[in-house]
This record gives structure tokens, sequence and C-alpha cells, in this order.
């Protein structure tokens, strides 16, 4: 274009007003707000409504669609935003990710055309986005669409202008609370014929649906939002297995599930009295893509699943939500959303802790856990030989257990054995607890001591059951409030409802002495019978079978322990009585503490040491004999056992 002919150009343009609103609102505003100082930067705004930018057309038409000119542009239409809510951050509720304060607006842009939003004045903190679809699909190969097809745009009071060469759904959001409805003018986009649950009814959203030409909408309820392609809604509408008649149904079924198994068991709601316990006040959200950053789904906000049919009949179908088969996908990211890795989801946990919600579901509408998943049928039980077996166990590391199905077998357990608010419980503690934790071990005392309280029960052996280690400290604080576990709740199978009832018997066994036996065993001193005896061995016994002698005895598990009882060998030979002993206690016969130092009588009656400072809550006990009422450098016991309250 030569000089003179660029000069009539811009004449024209500015004589069309082409151009008349750049001094006034072509300002770079960083932030959103209002610049009161005036230090803003010049630049130039495309004002020019009519023009439509085509360079993405290409891409668009792939994915996410064009928009037919025959589609009517609205012009100077207005609508209205409720943006007064309550900031509820992750770190606040100590969750993975958060709603944000993200507004439907019901309209679409079509790609490459102006958007114009008008923005009342005094209204700051604001912004745009155009696009649902916000994976980023950097270093993806090969792709499928263009790797963002997204944009954001500050707004600050007055006249706006924004456009996206792929268009997309339009958004507004917030960064504060607005007390009072905000009213914006809207030109240049489409209308969506999204479906509102409880304002829209289905004949109505059909008509608009079948009559629109705008390639994606949203199905909106008050918790949870699903951004869909329009071309699967008009298929499922004619579809022969399951048409939808009424898409009422499932989308009042998924407000349920949020209202009820994500934010109310997390211990969430709405008018609750600390800020720490409300529901987060924006919608969750679920969007399709045609390719993804990772995986077939990924939470986030919004989560993310792939443009097929899979997902999207989890969110639509209502047949699924009632029976809870085929939703573990959906269940499963937004589960990702709600983790509390910070407190007490720990490491090995990331793929399991996130799929109990979808326990609490079928719960709710007594499901079948079997059709959950194929892993959980297989899965549990497996889990349940490896906790029912003895030996030494770590749940974070053994090969038994190393799978994230298997791994969710315990708390199911818990839930079904004693209420599904035992996750309430550890989901509120963690959002009010003083600090984080700081690592696995910390994670691992954060949940027996919660689950414990919930159960008022000291379940030590459950988790000792399970391989998941605890240290003394917490076993130690939970051990003197709480009565100890009676039955052997790890065998039971949450499939069938069947096991978890026999009895846990604690008896009190001799784990070593430091002579063998030369007469008897180490078995008659806690086998309540006075006639058998337990003597050290007298025939040249080696430095180390004399004084001091060492036993320790084993409670079966730790417990509170009043004290100790013995009886000398019952006749009148005393040649082998013990005379002073000390008593000391472990819980992981490591580290011994001394209880404290009594003098037996040279009898062969019964003499009771109540410990001094009251019940000791301990496993092991170690008794060292340090002298004897003879000089014979061996030792001879009829009964030495646990006083047990």
């Amino acid at each position: 274009m030569n000089s003179n002919r660029f000069l009539n150009f811009i004449a024209i343009l500015l004589l069309a007003g082409g151009f008349t609103a750049c001094k006034k609102y072509g300002i770079a505003v960083p932030d959103g707000y209002e610049d009161a100082s005036q230090n803003q930067k010049s630049i130039t705004v495309d004002t020019n409504m009519a023009n439509i930018d085509r360079s993405g057309y290409a891409k668009a038409r792939v994915f996410p669609g064009l928009v037919d000119q025959t589609e009517p542009r609205v012009t100077n239409q207005k609508f209205t935003l409720d943006l007064n809510f309550t900031a509820q951050t992750a770190d606040n509720l100590r969750i993975q990710v958060a709603p944000q304060a993200q507004y439907s607006t019901g309209y679409y842009a079509a790609p490459g055309e102006l958007i114009k939003l008008v923005v009342p004045a005094g209204i700051n903190g604001l912004s745009m986005q155009i696009g649902g679809q916000t994976d980023d699909l950097t270093g993806k190969a090969p792709l499928l669409r263009d790797p963002i097809i997204f944009n954001r745009q500050e707004l600050y009071p007055g006249v706006n202008y924004m456009r996206n060469i792929y268009g997309g759904t339009i958004y507004i959001s917030a960064s504060f609370a607005i007390p009072t409805p905000v009213e914006f003018t809207i030109s240049g986009a489409v209308v969506s014929p999204d479906f509102i649950l409880g304002v829209d009814t289905h004949d109505a959203w059909k008509a608009r649906v079948l009559a629109s030409k705008v390639p994606w909408l949203e199905l909106r309820s008050k918790r949870v939002v699903f951004l869909v392609p329009r071309d699967k809604i008009v298929s499922q509408f004619n579809s022969t297995t399951e048409p939808l008649t009424n898409i009422a149904e499932p989308l009042s079924l998924w407000n349920t599930v949020f209202d009820v198994d994500y934010n109310g068991w997390m211990g969430l709601s709405d008018n609750a009295a600390d800020t720490k316990d409300r529901s987060p006040q924006g919608q969750w959200r679920g969007v399709l893509d045609i390719q993804l950053s990772a995986g077939y789904g990924h939470n986030g906000f919004p989560f993310v699943g792939l443009n097929d049919m899979e997902w999207f009949s989890a969110f639509t179908s209502a047949t699924r939500l009632k029976t809870s088969v085929n939703t573990w996908g959906s269940y499963h990211e937004f589960g990702h959303n709600c983790q509390q890795p910070t407190v007490w989801s720990w490491s090995t946990l990331g793929e399991t802790t996130n799929n109990l919600f979808s326990f609490k579901v079928a719960n709710r509408i007594n499901a079948n856990y079997n059709t959950l998943h194929p892993s959980v049928s297989s899965g549990f039980p497996l889990a349940i030989t490896y906790a029912s077996t003895a030996g030494t166990k770590n749940f974070d590391s053994d090969a038994a257990i190393d799978d994230p199905f298997k791994r969710m077998t315990p708390f199911v357990q818990i839930f079904e054995l004693y209420g599904y608010g035992a996750m309430t419980k550890l989901y509120t503690e963690a959002r009010h607890a003083q600090r984080l934790a700081n690592n696995d071990q910390d994670k691992h005392d954060f949940v027996y001591e919660k689950l414990s309280e919930y159960c008022n029960t000291d379940l030590i052996p459950f988790f000792e059951a399970w391989g998941i280690l605890i240290s003394t400290q917490s076993q130690a604080k939970i051990g003197l409030k709480y009565p100890l576990l009676n039955k052997q709740i790890w065998t039971y199978n949450p499939l069938n409802k069947t096991g978890g009832t026999a009895a846990i018997v604690y008896t009190t066994t001799v784990l070593s002495a430091s002579s063998p036996a030369q007469e008897g065993s180490t078995a008659a001193l806690v086998d309540n019978n006075l006639t058998t005896y337990f003597h050290s061995q007298y025939t040249n016994p080696t430095p180390a079978q004399s004084y001091p002698f060492t036993f320790i005895l084993s409670a079966g598990a730790n417990m509170p322990i009043k004290g100790m009882y013995f009886n000398g060998r019952a006749g009148t030979n005393r040649a082998g009585d013990a005379k002073e002993v000390e008593i000391f206690s472990s819980r992981d016969n490591i580290n011994y503490t001394s209880i404290g130092t009594t003098i037996l009588p040279n009898s062969p009656n019964r003499y009771e040491y109540n410990f001094p400072n009251g019940n000791v809550n301990a496993k092991y006990f170690k008794v060292v004999v340090k002298s004897g009422y003879t000089t014979n450098p061996y030792v001879v016991f009829a009964e030495m056992n646990l006083i047990k309250p």
C-alpha cells in the first residue's frame, strides 16, 4: 500500500470510528485495575468489530470447531453475574486443587472474531478468558491441536476488546469478591446453548441445542460444570442404548455427588462457622479435549478427559451415576484434586486416597463394590491375605502390597466397620492442623491417631497387621487414651462383608532369657502353673549366664500394663531365688526405659509389683535380675508375668 492510499485508509477508519476508542481505551493494564498514577502505556487496540482474524481457521476447524456465519452475533447484550464469593483456596483447604472464582457467561467467541465487553464503572479485579480447554501441550508430539488455544486478559472499567483465533467459551474470573451483582454488556459473541440445572427445562434446552451452530456448550449445576461438544449431545439425543431424555437427572446426580460425597465427606458445608470448613464457592469443572498434556485424563482446574464417548458418558449417563459403574475415571480425577498430601496422604498413596471417593459414592447408593473397577475385586482379597500373614511387613515397600488398589483396602475396612465419617475426621483435622507433615512417618502417625480417636479404639494392632509403621511417641499417646483393638478387623472383606470378627488374643510370651533353661523352660514362667518352673543353667555357667540375668517378655501388643508378679519355685529349696530386680519397658524392643526397682521376697508366694507411676503402655518388658538370696550363679522362677488391668 503506497503512502497516500495508507493515509486515506487511516482517515476512513477514523471517520468510521474504527480507532475512536484508542485514546480512551487503548491502555495496557497489567493487573485489571485502573492506574491512578496515569503512568499507562499507550497501545493500539483493534476495535473494528467487523475485522475478523482468520489466521487460525484451519486449526480451529479441527478443534475446537468453527461457528457458522448464520449463528447470530449478539449486540449490546446484557448479562449479570453474582461475584460475591467466599475465597476458599487449596492452601486453606489443604487439598491439591480448589475451584477458582471462574464464572460461566453463557457466551461463545467465534474463531478470530472480536468480542466487546463493557465493565461497569468502579468494578476492578476481573479478567476474561476465551477457551475452556486450558491444557498446555507444549512439547507434545505429534500435536493434534496447537499447544495453547485459550487466552486471558485483564479487564478494567469501560470498554474491553478481546479475540481468540481458535474461538472458545467465554468466562469471567474475579480476584476478590464484589458485594453486588455486576451487569456486563457484550457484543460480538454467540449464545452458547448451555443447560443450567434448576433454570432450564430439557425440551426447551434440546430445541436450543438443535438450532445452534456453536461447537461447545456447558452443563451447569451448583457444584459442577462440564464443558462438552455439541455434536456428542446431539448424538446422545438419538442414542439407541441410553437416549438423553432428561439432562437434569445426571446433572442432579452429579450435584449430589459433590454436595455429599466430596465437599460433604470432607467436612465442608456452605454455612460452616469456621471459614476453613466452608464449601468452595466456585464450581468444580471438567472439560473434554482432543489431546491431553498427560494421560487419558488428569486432574486440575479444570479436570481434563479425552474427548471420547467414555468420558462424555461418565458426565451425562444417569445409569452410570446411579450404579457407580464406569464412573471411576471421573471420580478418580476429581479425587486427585481433593487429596491432602501435605498432612496425611503419604507418598505411596498418590493413586490410592483419591479413589476412596468412589467407595463413598458406592456406599451411599448401595452399589456393589465388585463392579467399581476390576482391580478392586482382584486386589482386595490379595491385600487381606497380606495383612493376615504374620511376620515383619512394610506397607510402603513390600511388593505384595505395592498396588494402589490393594492399598485402598485398610481405609475401606475402617469406613465399613466404623463409619465413613472416619474420612471426614481426617479431612477436618487436617484443615485445622497447626502444622504440615514433614515426612511420611508424620503422616502415618496422623492417620493412626485420628482414626483411633474416631473409632475410640487404639488401632495399633490393625496398623501393625498392615505394616504401616507408627512411631513409639504416637503409640504411647494413643495407647494411654483408648482401649486396645480386640478384633482382627484386618481380615474383613468389604467385597462380601465377611470376616473381621475373630478375637485378638493378647498372650504374654517370654521372648528371651540371658541364660538357657537347664530345667523347665521359659514358657513355664507364663503358664499360670506353680508346679512348673524355669531354672537357669547351673552346670558350668558362663559369666554371661550369671548375674545379672535378663528376661524379655512380650504383652502381645502395646497396651497398658499395671505391673508384674513373681513366684519363686514351689517347695523349700530357696537356693535360686532372685532378690533385686529392675524392670524396663519398650514399645519397639529397641529403646527401653526404666520403670523401677523392687526387692522380691525369699518365698514361693506371689509377689506383685505395681508400677510406681501407674499403667505403662508398652509391648515389651525387660526384667533384669541384679542379685539373689545366695551366691549361686543361677536363678529360678515358677512364674514371672504381667498384670493387665
